[in-house]
């Protein structure tokens, strides 16, 4: 009986134990599905911020190379105007306006150096400066032209910026960068830009790449103008050739003769040149020709056209004047010829005289040929009179 109670006892305990244990499995089983759903819950927040995230950049890489696109096709567009352009103020135009548009949180201003002066002048500014630049400066005072790399400069250090720039007063921040405009090693000038505010300079990689093109057309254009040059111009005195003379002098005469206006011809000629080349040496002739045609080009207007024919021989085609004043001209380059004075090797070279011949359209010819024939026939009569003289077709004056 013991023995039975005790079983059934045995029993019981061991189905409260199974009882429990399962309990306790559930227990464990339901903590362990919670814990998996919360970590998946937590992956599952996790992958949509990374979804949006990623949304997000997408959008926002989207929106930089479609910005990108945008500027590399202005870019581009601009190094198209100005490949055509033909002159520096046609460049100046085009860069004013493109730049405008490429860098619209700057203020500009482009400094073209001027040829053989080291001087600089301001020009086609667009937007407004924060701190103002000088309209002329010298290539010293841009750091970045003597550098020859970019230079940026910001008002909370005023020792950084260039001398051409002027600070703002007051509370005003300014944010400045000068891009130099090189190519080949050759200076052509600097690019000035100016914003406000701090942080990093605004779309300095595009004003970099616009200063290249900037640039690369500033030599071209040089280029061109220097292989015109040689092609109408004398190497020796920089005056005018046979070529531009032939070019210039009937269009000329037919705007004249437009206008029933009198055009003068000077044909002018160094008295005993040859014996003077002979007794100094080419040398010494080659530097009085130079300073007879400086003295030409201080005398003469900026529409006359001041030529070499070749040698010792010159001429001066003077639009829109009629024999009078022709006649007082040549008596003042006869005296400024007498007064010349010319170094050298260090020493002053003698006095030398000039002899002149003058003819008038229309009174002595309307064909250019002739006209110049005129003025050479006259020249021959100065000389013939005794030299130092001026004379007027025909007639021996002076």
């Amino acid at each position: 009986m013991l023995l039975c109670c005790l079983a059934v006892l045995a029993a019981v305990n061991m189905a409260g134990i199974w009882h429990l244990l399962l309990i306790c499995i559930s227990v464990v089983l339901i903590a362990y599905l919670s814990w998996l759903f919360s970590k998946f819950t937590s992956a599952q927040r996790d992958h949509e911020k990374q979804l949006i995230t990623a949304r997000t950049e997408i959008t926002t890489l989207s929106a930089e190379r479609e910005v990108m696109v945008r500027e590399l096709s202005q870019l581009g567009r601009y190094g198209n105007l100005l490949h055509g352009c033909t002159d520096l103020a046609e460049i100046l135009q085009i860069s004013q306006q493109m730049l405008a548009q490429l860098l619209p949180g700057s203020a500009g201003t482009i400094y073209p150096l001027i040829d053989g002066e080291g001087l600089a002048e301001a020009t086609h500014l667009w937007g407004i400066h924060i701190g103002n630049t000088k309209m002329q400066a010298h290539h010293r005072d841009c750091w970045a032209l003597q550098r020859k790399r970019i230079h940026l400069s910001h008002s909370d250090a005023p020792g950084s910026a260039c001398p051409h720039i002027e600070l703002p007063e007051g509370l005003d921040v300014l944010s400045s960068a000068c891009i130099p405009l090189t190519a080949q090693g050759e200076s052509l000038g600097w690019l000035y830009l100016s914003t406000s505010g701090h942080g990093s300079f605004p779309k300095l990689a595009v004003a970099i790449a616009a200063a290249e093109q900037l640039s690369l057309a500033l030599a071209n254009l040089k280029l061109r103008q220097h292989l015109s040059d040689l092609s109408v111009r004398d190497p020796l005195t920089s005056l005018f050739n046979r070529r531009y003379l032939t070019e210039s002098l009937g269009r000329e005469m037919a705007r004249c003769k437009r206008r029933k206006l009198f055009l003068a011809v000077l044909m002018l000629d160094l008295d005993h040149f040859k014996v003077f080349n002979d007794t100094l040496g080419h040398q010494a002739g080659d530097t009085m020709l130079i300073a007879f045609a400086r003295l030409l080009q201080s005398s003469v207007r900026n529409e006359d056209i001041a030529c070499r024919l070749g040698g010792e021989e010159f001429i001066l085609i003077m639009p829109e004047m009629d024999q009078e004043v022709a006649i007082r001209r040549a008596s003042e380059l006869l005296q400024a010829t007498r007064e010349l004075s010319v170094m050298h090797d260090g020493q002053i070279l003698p006095p030398i005289t000039a002899s002149i011949g003058i003819a008038v359209f229309p009174i002595h010819s309307i064909d250019a040929d002739q006209l110049i024939g005129s003025a050479d026939s006259a020249l021959y009569q100065a000389k013939h009179a005794g030299r130092d003289r001026y004379a007027i077709t025909e007639n021996l004056a002076g």
